[in-house]
């Protein structure tokens, strides 16, 4: 296995829910009301942001590549300035783009993910919905840095 590739989005049903309900006591709050177009275009274009949000994260040989779209370009930390690395499960920290206790969360559904430490004290969390297959691969570098779990 050459690389790790993964590409997450928001798929949970009660974010959904919310978007549903939200729209549906709007229309019948405001039925008839004048400029409701521009609430209705908010609530589309939300949607939409909603929709093409994505957290991708590749790992290879030269180092974790991830980015945030469309908020975020692809960012890479090279394996070299890594001083710890590892697949772990946390507390829920929330979605989408977070600073949270010292460190940049980038998560998009549930609690694991890998944990990143750079040798400038800088501290990373990248979440994943496959985790063994992240910490298989992890285990084919030949990197002192990452502790399996």
């Amino acid at each position: 296995m050459n690389s790790f590739t993964e590409s997450q989005r928001f798929r949970q049903w009660w974010l959904w829910a919310i978007m549903l309900g939200v729209t549906a006591l709007m229309f019948v709050m405001f039925a008839g009301v004048a400029g409701l177009w521009l609430s209705w275009l908010t609530i589309l274009l939300a949607s939409l942001l909603l929709l093409s949000c994505r957290l991708d994260t590749r790992y290879d040989q030269a180092g974790i590549h991830y980015r945030f779209w469309p908020f975020m370009r692809w960012r890479t930390i090279a394996w070299t300035d890594v001083s710890r690395a590892s697949v772990t499960q946390y507390d829920f920290v929330g979605y989408g783009i977070r600073w949270n206790f010292g460190e940049w969360v980038y998560n998009i559904a549930g609690n694991q993910g890998l944990r990143i430490e750079t040798v400038a004290g800088k501290r990373i969390l990248l979440g994943t919905q496959r985790p063994d297959e992240l910490r298989a691969f992890l285990q084919t570098l030949p990197l002192p840095v990452l502790r399996h779990q």
